[in-house]
């Protein structure tokens, strides 16, 4: 069943188009001057050209070396209304669409017959001629090339209402006249509509797909598609709800996307360019060309292009058009070149001939004998990649091996690859080692499937360091991991995460599993804030109990869009923040997909919080973009150190920030929970412990889960409720940044590190004005004793918060005695 399984999953993995050179590619190129225009694109290393369906033209472009490609207008123009005046779409006011943005309905069966067919003439009459079919305007009618672009909401002719209510099983009221329908369709079936209108053009993209396999069976016959510029969370979603074009949909059916991404139209930057083709790349898992624009453009504007969408990392980058280049912008183009693979054969591709197949470039083993590990290979080919498989054993020889050239000192590079496990029940991750660095792969957490997998990686700085070779690493015996597709890259440079000022007026003392019955308790507790569902009846409960929730939104800016209406009057009245996501990195959650729902979230609701859970801080960088606070979320208790938490969050604080930061402590356990590692509930010191780490490293916010674990018997809600009483009673202080960089601490017992050789006692300073307050945790369980420096004077006198104990500070230097896991609070005394 495993053996199908995988035989079935790399067959859906399809070679990338060109994948072995740059494509540099120009539209327009017509036949008027030929000889003039083959000189001029030779000098660029022009690769790939759209010509007109033109035999003689066609023939000499082939003989002249370059790739030539046909543009198919699928849904564009006017030209089938006078034959069809049925075709022509109908707005949501009942009213025909004007032709100044023309457009052909996209469920006109014989208009879509007609254009299937033309497909496939082209096909037969141009033959090996042409390198493949590019469809343009694939998608319903409007003016998006413009920085004001007029979307009209279509189509609701008679043939559309009559197919939607049948294949959605979808029944409006009889008798309504057109715009009547359309708004009933936009108050009750929303949703159904999406859908149906994204199939009947996706549905399209599909079927010329077949035209070309079955005309070019096993050639390579690209198909690739013009996509609108836009993002699923920009414009109120209209490139799906109003243009029905769904990339990840479409990419399904092509072997390459191109962005039409003409900035000069639009009123964007060059550095937009860039952004789009990555966007439409982690869209479609496929190679993308953006089509970007040459006339209106300078030759500096042009040049700032090609840099953007080099620096993105596109294996092409189209043209439009001919007639706009200027003559300074040939040498731009020339110097456009595909991000290089720094692996070799990353497809697996096996020599034909021999007993038993032989990797190129490959190597197994880690130097020792080889007794029990397997090595797996599925050999890659012209119509899929492979990949490579390792089934660990005793002998520790886990490792396919490969050289690498020498890398920049100091550099970052980007390894990405798909890897496949047959499930978690062995534990344990796959591993990569690059220029002698190993890293784990513990975000590997999806298994019957592939999973792609990121890790940013450093060339050593100095010389002689590391090693030049990559290894993909195996060491959990019995466990099998598969990898396929690896690149590794140099890493573009990214923007650079703004420091971002703490939010004083408020911080988060809240809990996940409430329910509504359950807010009034949570309130009664202390708490001021809860995790609950987007939903009308959740933000007016929260309302009536006063307490700051946290709503956890749908995590897909379509359904987002359509989830938000309904509870916007009441998202104005009430303090809201929203919980986008919950450990998108150990489930590769599409990090384009986590952009637009920040995007749709910052649109409707400027100025709101967003949070997402992570547990590997390591990929937090993927997400950065994508939430205003990350809640770290480690779970210690009972195996693992309660610094785990600290470390975490000293980890991601390098990438984004300790103000973006807040904690979500641990409070279940039990016989439920055994199976996954949690045999029991945290007590008291373990709690209040974690969430006074927490804060001691700058969370702005604290979140416990879960509120139904811990509330479950008397001594876990006893536990709780002193953990939160504690907080609540310095909550003031709580809403304070923290002092810059942590208290100088000097460890004065025999037990004075923590599991990895450090101090175990951990301080912060907070300050409100000239007050002081100094916060500390043990974080050993035993005994210990540390001298801490204290600011705001000398042999000053300090009164523990929760006892009234004295303490005075010798010089600067504060002595306290701790308890296993003890939290001490102090305040610098005004006697």
């Amino acid at each position: 069943m495993i053996l199908l399984l995988l035989h079935l999953l790399f067959l859906a993995r399809p070679v990338a188009a060109d994948q072995a050179g740059t494509v540099r590619g120009m539209y327009g190129v017509s036949g008027a001057d030929l000889n003039r225009t083959i000189a001029m694109l030779r000098p660029a290393g022009v690769t790939h050209v759209f010509a007109p369906p033109d035999q003689a033209i066609i023939t000499r472009l082939k003989r002249e070396g370059f790739r030539v490609f046909l543009t198919l207008n699928v849904f564009g123009g006017t030209a089938a209304w006078e034959r069809f005046p049925d075709a022509v779409p109908i707005t949501a006011a009942g009213t025909p669409v004007p032709a100044r943005f023309g457009g052909v309905c996209p469920t006109h069966f014989t208009w879509r017959e007609e254009r299937l067919a033309l497909a496939a003439a082209w096909l037969r009459q141009f033959g090996a001629g042409i390198d493949g079919l590019w469809l343009d305007f694939a998608r319903y009618p409007g003016r998006w090339e413009s920085s004001r672009p007029e979307i009209p909401d279509t189509c609701f002719c008679p043939r559309c209402l009559a197919l939607f209510q049948v294949e959605k099983g979808v029944r409006m009221p009889d008798g309504l006249k057109t715009a009547a329908a359309a708004a009933w369709i936009h108050d009750h079936a929303e949703a159904q509509w999406l859908r149906w209108k994204k199939e009947q053009i996706t549905s399209f993209v599909r079927d010329v797909r077949a035209v070309i396999d079955k005309a070019r069976p096993g050639e390579r016959c690209r198909l690739g598609v013009f996509l609108v510029p836009w993002t699923k969370g920009e414009r109120q979603g209209a490139v799906t709800f109003r243009l029905a074009q769904d990339a990840a949909q479409i990419g399904r059916y092509v072997d390459v996307v191109s962005p039409m991404a003409y900035h000069r139209m639009v009123d964007r930057p060059a550095a937009w360019t860039g952004e789009i083709a990555a966007y439409f790349a982690d869209m479609t898992g496929g190679p993308v060309w953006p089509i970007v624009q040459g006339d209106a453009a300078t030759a500096a504007d042009f040049s700032r292009v090609v840099a953007a969408v080099a620096a993105a990392g596109a294996p092409g980058l189209l043209v439009y058009s001919q007639a706009g280049m200027q003559e300074g912008m040939w040498p731009a183009l020339a110097g456009f070149r595909a991000r290089a693979n720094l692996l070799p054969n990353p497809g697996f591709a096996v020599p034909a001939g021999g007993d038993r197949p032989v990797l190129p470039s490959w190597h197994q083993g880690s130097g020792g004998l080889v007794r029990d590990t397997k090595f797996l290979l599925r050999a890659g080919t012209a119509a899929g990649s492979g990949a490579i498989g390792i089934t660990a054993g005793l002998d520790r020889q886990g490792a396919w091996r490969a050289a690498l050239p020498a890398c920049a000192p100091g550099r970052s590079y980007a390894f990405s690859g798909d890897f496949f496990r047959d499930d978690l029940q062995r534990g344990g991750y796959p591993a990569v080692a690059i220029w002698g660095r190993e890293y784990l792969l513990n975000t590997h957490r999806l298994a019957g499937r592939f999973q792609r997998l990121r890790v940013t990686a450093e060339c050593p700085a100095g010389p002689g360091e590391g090693d030049r070779t990559f290894a993909f690493l195996n060491s959990v015996a019995g466990s099998t991991f598969w990898l396929r597709d690896p690149e590794l890259v140099e890493a573009a440079a990214g923007p650079q995460e703004k420091a971002v000022p703490a939010d004083t007026s408020f911080f988060p003392l809240g809990a996940y599993g409430a329910t509504l019955a359950t807010l009034p308790q949570i309130k009664e507790i202390g708490l001021n804030s809860a995790v609950l569902p987007l939903t009308a009846a959740a933000t007016a409960a929260c309302i009536d109990h006063d307490l700051h929730c946290l709503l956890a939104v749908p995590r897909d800016p379509e359904q987002l869009l359509l989830a938000l209406p309904p509870v916007t009057d009441s998202l104005d009245r009430g303090r809201f923040a929203f919980y986008v996501n919950d450990e998108p990195e150990i489930h590769s959650f599409p990090r384009w997909q986590a952009r637009d729902i920040a995007l749709v979230l910052a649109d409707r609701h400027p100025g709101t919080a967003t949070a997402m859970a992570v547990v590997r801080p390591q990929n937090i960088g993927d997400y950065a973009g994508s939430a205003r606070y990350f809640m770290l979320d480690q779970y210690p208790v009972p195996h693992m150190p309660l610094t785990w938490l600290s470390d975490s969050m000293d980890q991601a604080a390098a990438v984004v920030g300790r103000n973006r930061l807040q904690a979500v402590v641990q409070a279940f356990g039990g016989r439920e929970w055994s199976d996954a590692g949690w045999p029991r509930l945290p007590t008291f010191a373990e709690m209040n412990c974690l969430a006074f780490l927490a804060v001691i490293h700058g969370s702005r916010g604290l979140y416990f889960y879960t509120f139904p674990s811990i509330t479950a018997d008397r001594r876990g809600r006893e536990d709780f409720r002193r953990v939160v009483a504690r907080l609540g009673r310095i909550m003031p202080w709580l809403e304070q940044e923290n002092r810059p960089g942590p208290a100088a601490v000097e460890m004065l017992s025999v037990n004075r590190v923590d599991p990895q050789g450090r101090p175990a006692v951990h301080c912060a300073v907070k300050e409100r004005g000239a007050e002081r307050m100094l916060l500390c945790v043990n974080t050993i369980p035993t005994y210990t004793r540390a001298a801490v420096t204290v600011p705001g004077g000398r042999n000053a006198l300090w009164e523990e918060v929760y006892d009234q104990g004295l303490s005075i500070a010798v010089g600067s230097s504060l002595q306290l005695d701790f308890q296993p896991l003890e939290v001490k609070v102090l305040q610098r005394s005004a006697r």
